[in-house]
C-alpha cells in the first residue's frame, strides 16, 4: 500500500457526498486506501457516506474502510486513522472539502521523488461554487532537501494545516496530534518537517478547502482563543532547538491577540500580550527570522499595532 488517505467525519452530512465522489471519480487507484474515521458523529453523515460508497463499483468500494469511534474531535480522528493506515505515505482530507480531479496523479509524482513530505497548492471555495486563491505558491518547486531556508520560508507562511501535505508515514514515529485542542496541526506540522529530510512542492491546486461558517474554528470561542493562544507557549519550548519557528510563533501570537482584543477587549488583550511578550524577551530571535513587516510592526508595538491595524481595515485602506 502506497497511500492512505484519511477523512475524519463528524456533524457533515450536507457535505460529506461531494467529498466522496471527488474521491470515487480518480478511483480505482492502484495502492491507496481512503480510512472513513466516524468520529462519533450525531447526524446522518455517516449513514450518506455508506450510502453512497454501496452505489460505487465493487473495485471502488474495495478501497474505503470505515472506521467508528466515540467523539475524540478531529485530533482524535486523525491519530485512529494513522494508526489503521497500511500506506507508506499517510494524506488527511477534511470531510467538507473535496479535491480536484488530478490529485492522486499529482500525489504520486511526488511520491516517485520518494520525498517525505509532498506539498501542494489549494484554493478556497464557497456552497455557491466560488474559488479564491489560497496562500502563494512556494518560491521552490519540485525536490529539495529541508534546509533552514526553507523551514524560514515555512515558518514565514505559518500555513501548518495538515491537509495541505501528504506525509511519510514514519514521520508519524513519536508525534500525533494533541487530543482535545483546536488548531491541532499547528502544534504537529512544524515538526513533521523538522524529522523530514526531503520535501516536494507542487504549484498545482489539489483540494478545495470550503468556507465552512460552522466550522471548528470559524467562531472566536473561549476554547479556540485559549487553544491557539497555547500554540506560541508550545513554540517556546522548542524554540532553543529549532530557531526558525519564532516567525511562526510571532504570527500566530499577533492572530491570537488579536483575536483576545475583538472578544475581550484593549485592557485583555495588552494582558496576555504582556505576558506572553515576556517569555518570547527571553529568548534571541535572530535578526533574519521575521520576514513578514507587519510581525516585525507586531512584535515591537504590540496591541497598538493591532489596533491600528484594525482601524485601518475598517476604514477600508487596506488590501
Amino acid at each position: 500500500m502506497k497511500l492512505s488517505l484519511i477523512i475524519p467525519v463528524y456533524n457533515v452530512e450536507r457535505y460529506i457526498e461531494q467529498c466522496l465522489a471527488s474521491i470515487c471519480q480518480q478511483l480505482p487507484y492502484k495502492n491507496v486506501e481512503i480510512i472513513i474515521v466516524d468520529d462519533g458523529s450525531p447526524d446522518q453523515a455517516i449513514a450518506k457516506a455508506k450510502r453512497f460508497l454501496q452505489q460505487q463499483p465493487d473495485d471502488v468500494r474495495r478501497q474505503f474502510k470505515v472506521v467508528q469511534q466515540k467523539n475524540q474531535g478531529l485530533s482524535g480522528a486523525r491519530n485512529t486513522g494513522i494508526a489503521e493506515a497500511k500506506g507508506e505515505y499517510v494524506a488527511f482530507l477534511d470531510s467538507d472539502d473535496y479535491l480536484n480531479q488530478n490529485y492522486f496523479a499529482q500525489i504520486f509524482q511526488g511520491i516517485e521523488s520518494n520525498a517525505d513530505i509532498i506539498q501542494f497548492a489549494v484554493q478556497r471555495v464557497d456552497d455557491a461554487g466560488n474559488k479564491i486563491p489560497f496562500l502563494h505558491p512556494m518560491s521552490k518547486q519540485g525536490l529539495h532537501g529541508i534546509d533552514r531556508d526553507i523551514l524560514l520560508e515555512l515558518s514565514n507562511r505559518s500555513a501548518w494545516f495538515a491537509w495541505l501535505r501528504v506525509y511519510k508515514t514514519s514521520l508519524f514515529g513519536h508525534i500525533r496530534f494533541p487530543v482535545g485542542k483546536n488548531y491541532e496541526d499547528a502544534y504537529t506540522t512544524p515538526f513533521l518537517f523538522f524529522a523530514a529530510q526531503t520535501a516536494y512542492f507542487s504549484p498545482e491546486v489539489l483540494i478545495n478547502y470550503r468556507i465552512n461558517p460552522t466550522g471548528i474554528t470559524a467562531t472566536k470561542s473561549r476554547k479556540n482563543i485559549d487553544d491557539l493562544g497555547g500554540v506560541p507557549v508550545f513554540y517556546l519550548k522548542h524554540l532553543a532547538q529549532h530557531p526558525e519557528l519564532a516567525a511562526s510563533l510571532i504570527a500566530i501570537s499577533q492572530s491570537h491577540i488579536m483575536d483576545v482584543l475583538n472578544v475581550d477587549g484593549v485592557a485583555a488583550a495588552q494582558r496576555r500580550w504582556g505576558a506572553l511578550k515576556t517569555q518570547i524577551q527571553q529568548q534571541k530571535i535572530q535578526a533574519d527570522v521575521l520576514r513578514n513587516r507587519g510581525n516585525r510592526l507586531f512584535l515591537k508595538y504590540g496591541v497598538w499595532f493591532l489596533l491600528f491595524d484594525r482601524s485601518v481595515r475598517r476604514l477600508g485602506l487596506k488590501k
